[in-house]
């Protein structure tokens, strides 16, 4: 059975390998006809993930992933359909980006002080695009050999209360939904398991999203469970948000994630979303 959506990938512009236009061929192999390019905290690539989009018969969205302040979890928003080249937004991205460079400066320091030595040319080189993350040293220290996957590398050093973590600069949710509104884009809360939310304070925390203009709910993503759906889709449908689904694809074979499949070998169901066009 062949997927059709796919509105969150990732290309090598922020933390994935694949470049924007590898991503699209990898799309029309196997059937996906809508596909979205949410880089982290940059717009870098989706003109050529556009373009390349049309040439091979894959309607390409520009999109982007941002972070948002969150306690006890994470908050990431999708906006679909964004327009690359909205000052505003630039303008935030560019304050992120920094912020991410001066926090990998940091983390470096405290891994040195553990005896173990990255450098910013290792980090570069593992990134090869605009955004060089947490992802890329968890990389570095897998090959070091001082962790032996990526979530080693996120639980041991990397995520709030490693021993190398250092926060960053980020919006508060709803600052960040209304810069995505106002750049013309379609927002959607990313894996919403993300949260780190009960049922009933993730109905409260959808309700607070949506006054703040959320329109839909990543209700397929990878690592959800059945249960999970079923809680999404019901939150989703009481508060008349849009259900989405993506792959989070960042590498192939990485995290068992796959262009066009939100799990193993089950394909995220056709989205409708009428603002968008699809």
């Amino acid at each position: 059975m062949s997927a059709r959506n796919d509105l969150h990938v990732h290309s090598n512009e922020s933390d994935g390998t694949l470049s924007p236009e590898m991503l699209i061929d990898a799309a029309a192999s196997i059937g996906v006809s809508v596909i979205a390019l949410c880089d982290h905290d940059t717009t870098a690539g989706v003109a050529r993930f556009v373009r390349y989009g049309e040439s091979r018969g894959v309607r390409a969205l520009p999109g982007i992933e941002l972070s948002a302040k969150w306690q006890g979890g994470n908050c990431h928003l999708l906006g679909l359909g964004v327009s690359a080249g909205c000052e505003p937004l630039e303008a935030l991205l560019k304050k992120t980006r920094e912020s991410r460079d001066k926090r990998n400066g940091l983390i470096l320091e405290k891994l040195a002080k553990h005896g173990i030595n990255i450098s910013r040319e290792q980090l570069q080189s593992e990134a090869g695009g605009e955004v060089v993350a947490r992802p890329h040293i968890a990389s570095a220290l897998i090959k070091s050999g001082h962790a032996s996957s990526h979530k080693e590398a996120f639980s041991a050093y990397l995520s709030r209360g490693g021993l190398a973590y250092v926060d960053r600069f980020r919006l508060e949710p709803a600052e960040a939904v209304k810069l995505l509104r106002d750049a013309g884009a379609f927002v959607v809360l990313a894996h919403p398991r993300q949260l780190s939310l009960e049922s009933a304070e993730l109905f409260d925390a959808l309700a607070a999203l949506k006054k703040a203009g959320l329109q839909g709910v990543e209700v397929y993503s990878p690592d959800t469970s059945d249960e999970q759906i079923r809680l999404y889709k019901e939150l989703s449908t009481a508060l008349c948000l849009t259900q989405t689904g993506g792959s989070d694809f960042h590498a192939p074979g990485h995290g068992g994630r796959e262009i066009g499949y939100y799990r193993r070998s089950e394909p995220i169901p056709e989205i409708r979303i009428p603002e968008l066009g699809i």
